[in-house]
């Protein structure tokens, strides 16, 4: 295994997004625009998937109590911090439910987190995040790269017995958690959070002017949500 400078496991989206994070600011029926699109709706119907988008906010995801972020005519506006929180949750989910007790510790280790989703930007392949090459004779070689999240959840008959506190990882250093002898015993393995991250931060800065549900309408740039908003 060898650190790699090459960049050739990025898509041509992830290639284009800005260096440093933009600012992001949407409202509800924009960021279920982009949670669709990052595959969380599934089969499900739009409507019950934004039920269940609904009662994760009154379970205090991703809006703590009181600390709803509201523009003039009441409109919800989400950070991409509050983005990366409900994109984390829906990556949790077991028979399409987060369990309540995921959600409480995910509450509980806020601050630590969005320090997480903040790193996992700006280090998706450098610093923590740099790429390595994992060389096999006779295979074509891989390269992993980005900040991986460990959240150290563990199950025991159905009740959650663990969870964090959550930490990041090198490439390097998730790839031994998989590799563990014990890897059966974990509930849930390291996320690639940076290349969630990337996803979700291309999806963001494309999403459509939308108010209230999923109608059709002018897309636009993040230049022009800036000067909107």
């Amino acid at each position: 295994m060898k650190t790699s400078t090459a960049d050739s496991e990025s898509g041509p989206a992830e290639q284009h997004l800005p260096r440093s994070l933009p600012h992001i600011a949407l409202h509800h029926g924009e960021t279920l625009w982009v949670l669709s699109r990052l595959g969380f709706q599934g089969a499900t119907t739009k409507s019950t998937f934004y039920e269940y988008i609904k009662s994760l906010r009154k379970l205090g995801t991703p809006f703590g109590t009181g600390r709803l972020g509201l523009e003039r005519r009441g409109l919800a506006n989400y950070s991409y911090c509050h983005l990366m929180e409900l994109a984390l949750a829906l990556t949790l989910r077991v028979y399409h439910v987060v369990p309540d007790a995921i959600l409480t510790e995910i509450i509980r280790y806020r601050r630590t987190l969005y320090r997480h989703y903040h790193r996992a930007y700006a280090d998706r392949d450098s610093g923590l995040g740099a790429p390595v090459e994992v060389q096999v004779t006779g295979h074509r070689s891989i390269t992993v790269r980005g900040a991986f999240l460990d959240l150290q959840i563990n199950f025991s008959g159905g009740t959650l017995t663990a969870f964090g506190p959550p930490k990041l990882l090198s490439p390097f250093e998730a790839l031994s958690i998989f590799a563990e002898r014990d890897v059966a015993a974990r509930a849930l393995l390291p996320i690639n959070l940076s290349l969630l991250a990337e996803r979700l931060v291309y999806l963001a800065i494309q999403a459509p002017l939308i108010r209230t549900g999923l109608r059709r309408s002018k897309g636009r740039g993040s230049q022009a949500r800036s000067k909107k908003r």
